[in-house]
């Protein structure tokens, strides 16, 4: 196994634990894993950039393809993730209109700025 091969290996690989901490909705493991996959991909680029991308064989340009593909796929993924787990939070969490300095929605100013007499 060439290392080119070996190093879409461990993305593929990477990419397939990144997608389970995803389903799993585990942030810790999610953050492992994505630190993982960051780093086998930096060192898949590595390669790639020693590499002829004209004399690749089709099946690993498929596999590359495929990978390009799945990471999209996750991104937006995390991104539908991310929405909604800002939306549960705005729910428990409501947003406060209340300002810590300067005027409130009454005019007034922050309580910091009057005066105790």
């Amino acid at each position: 196994m060439s290392s080119l091969e070996t190093a879409l290996a461990n993305v593929e690989q990477q990419v397939e634990a990144v997608s389970a901490a995803l389903l799993a909705i585990d942030p810790p493991v999610l953050e492992l894993r994505s630190t993982a996959l960051r780093q086998a991909a930096a060192e898949l680029a590595e390669v790639m950039r020693r590499t002829n991308v004209d004399s690749l064989p089709a099946d690993l340009a498929k596999r590359l393809q495929a990978v390009g593909a799945s990471v999209d796929m996750q991104r937006d993924n995390l991104a539908r993730v991310a929405a909604l787990t800002d939306r549960q939070v705005a729910a428990v969490l409501p947003p406060s209109d209340a300002t810590t300095y300067g005027a409130r929605a009454g005019g007034n100013a922050a309580r910091i700025y009057k005066s105790a007499g």
